[in-house]
């Protein structure tokens, strides 16, 4: 069984590692808002290092390309072809968490949420939910419904993630045996998948819902260090670009 080492980690605000970034990826750094470029570099980051030790290369000449808002790929690579990976990051500046996993045996797509107090999560439930899970959680209280709406909530985009799909479909149809041990698929997914490893971990200091999925079973390695780091002015390299 393959060890997957999930990687959760407190985004840089001093934007460290950007120099081994792409040309396009400093375009894409250069036009976001300065809250969103720590989570941004740490993550891709610590993709381009994971993804060199697989395939090994320097974390600079990974080949990763993106069009637009759609998903990393390596270029050169099909999607059905390893090394496997998913990305994903929440937050802004300070609060800024990043997360990253490589596998070279089976799809995987993983999942960071902060349990957002702000976020009116009956509501959602209610409207995006299947029904079964609206009856279950209209009925807890809103500590504990909370905790589980993002449960279900991160694990249903990390599907999206590692079958990448739409995410109101799985919203709406995924549906997950969280009593079971460990947890399983209740149903098909969009794309017909049967069984699925379903991995979750809550960090309470944090208010952080960790999430990961594989089309096939392995071993998950949680390897954090989500400290805050220290706040400095925006020290963006590439500024004539902005």
């Amino acid at each position: 069984m393959e060890k997957v080492v999930l990687r959760v980690r407190a985004a840089d605000a001093s934007l460290s590692g950007q120099e081994v970034l792409s040309a396009a990826e400093h375009a894409r750094l250069a036009g976001m808002h300065e809250g969103a470029r720590p989570a941004f570099v740490t993550a891709r980051c610590m993709l381009r290092a994971s993804l060199g030790a697989h395939m090994g290369l320097l974390p600079g000449a990974v080949p990763l390309s993106q069009q637009g808002a759609g998903r990393v790929r390596i270029e050169g690579f099909a999607d059905d072809e390893p090394p496997f990976f998913s990305v994903s990051h929440t937050g802004a500046a300070e609060a800024g968490i990043s997360a990253v996993a490589v596998s070279q045996s089976t799809p995987i797509g993983i999942d960071i949420q902060q349990l957002d107090p702000s976020v009116d999560w009956r509501r959602v439930a209610e409207r995006r939910f299947p029904a079964e899970d609206w009856a279950l959680l209209r009925n807890m209280s809103d500590e504990i419904g909370r905790m589980l709406f993002f449960t279900l909530w991160s694990i249903r985009e990390a599907f999206v993630k590692m079958e990448d799909g739409k995410l109101m479909p799985y919203l709406r149809n995924i549906r997950v045996d969280l009593a079971a041990r460990p947890p399983k698929l209740a149903a098909p997914t969009p794309a017909g998948r049967e069984d699925a490893m379903i991995y979750f971990h809550f960090v309470p200091e944090h208010q952080l819902m960790i999430a990961l999925v594989a089309a096939q079973r392995i071993e998950v390695d949680l390897d954090r260090d989500i400290q805050p780091m220290e706040r400095r002015p925006d020290p963006l390299l590439n500024r004539l670009q902005a």
